[in-house]
């Protein structure tokens, strides 16, 4: 059922693609007739009985089923956005059945829990996946191992996703609601998340054009840390109100753009001192007030020091327009503390 790909240049580009997302309801309704990879795409066999459609992801055309009844997600983020177009997937990776605040909000774990698990998505079980007989497949295909993409594809037709560099999630969900048949309907919740976004960029446009915001973690061990920059998938909604990210310094840039830091030693944390606002993950508070607590190092960075630490939002994961706009919300109240302490 897979159609040969065609070339890169053929692929709508992020531009146009996030315009029309960010255009207001009234014109994205319109526009979702002409898009690239939507609602509109061409009917394969209009007028003979066909029940497939053309859609484009990130690798060119593929040929998909024009109503899919059976989807399965061999990806992290599709089923969100699925679930918020009123599609429960058949089969989905693992970690959906934990109710862990910090990976995604409840109504998703709600909503998908005893779903059938297919393995993880950095290790899939290509025989799981086919008992579910799928009908389409989403995948985020940087994560399959060698062979996997051909295995899938022989089990039904592939969409395969991106998630890296700034903006990339927009992409890929009005992909995933083009693929599926309901574009206008992701489109209008693209709508949605791009009008709350310009009211908090509008809101807090002071605090964030002068201060550069650090966002980060611990490693597993707690004896390293990391920051994450613009583009990484634990970041965008700070890149979706253009907060300013500090610059990596030497010893810390993977030389992949939106990579996470090179997970560095407690005794480095003063290379923290290049940012304005420190974020630490929803989870890492012990971190913050046990580990951290006695490292001279840490009380001595200017952020520390003028009380700018904050906790950043859960669920920061944005997966789907509706999570984003929900993580939006919980951004606002951040936001709030932060202009707050920065006007004391």
């Amino acid at each position: 059922m897979t159609r040969p790909r065609t070339s890169a240049a053929a692929q709508p580009s992020r531009r146009r693609l996030l315009a029309v997302a960010a255009a207001s309801l009234v014109a994205v309704l319109g526009a979702s007739s002409c898009s690239a990879s939507g609602d509109g795409a061409k009917d394969a066999g209009a007028g003979k009985g066909s029940a497939t459609r053309t859609v484009t992801d990130i690798a060119g055309e593929v040929e998909v089923p024009a109503e899919p009844k059976r989807i399965v997600s061999v990806d992290f983020y599709s089923p969100a956005t699925l679930v918020d177009l009123g599609v429960k997937p058949v089969g989905v990776v693992e970690g959906f059945d934990s109710d862990d605040p910090d990976l995604r909000p409840k109504r998703y774990h709600d909503a998908l829990k005893g779903t059938p698990t297919i393995g993880m998505y950095y290790e899939l079980n290509i025989e799981a996946v086919a008992q579910q007989n799928p009908d389409l497949i989403f995948a985020e295909t940087r994560f399959l191992r060698k062979g996997e993409l051909k295995r899938l594809q022989g089990i039904a037709p592939v969409v395969q996703l991106d998630a890296a560099g700034v903006g990339a999630w927009k992409e890929r969900t009005l992909m995933i609601g083009a693929a599926i048949g309901k574009s206008a309907e992701i489109e209008k919740q693209a709508a949605v998340f791009e009008k709350r976004a310009d009211e908090l960029k509008k809101k807090y446009a002071d605090v964030l054009a002068e201060n550069r915001i650090a966002v980060f973690a611990y490693g597993q061990d707690r004896t390293t840390w990391g920051t994450y920059p613009a583009g990484h998938f634990y970041v965008p909604v700070w890149d979706a109100v253009g907060a300013k990210f500090r610059p990596f310094t030497e010893g810390e840039h993977k030389g992949q753009e939106g990579a996470v830091s090179e997970w560095l030693s407690l005794e480095q944390i003063g290379k923290l001192d290049n940012a304005d606002i420190l974020l630490y993950a929803y989870g890492a508070k012990d971190f913050v007030d046990e580990t951290l607590a006695d490292n001279t190092v840490w009380k001595n960075l200017p952020a520390v020091k003028n009380g700018m630490v904050f906790r950043n939002i859960p669920a920061s994961v944005v997966s789907s327009f509706a999570w984003g706009t929900e993580s939006l919300e919980a951004l606002d109240g951040v936001l709030a503390q932060i202009d707050a302490k920065a006007r004391s």
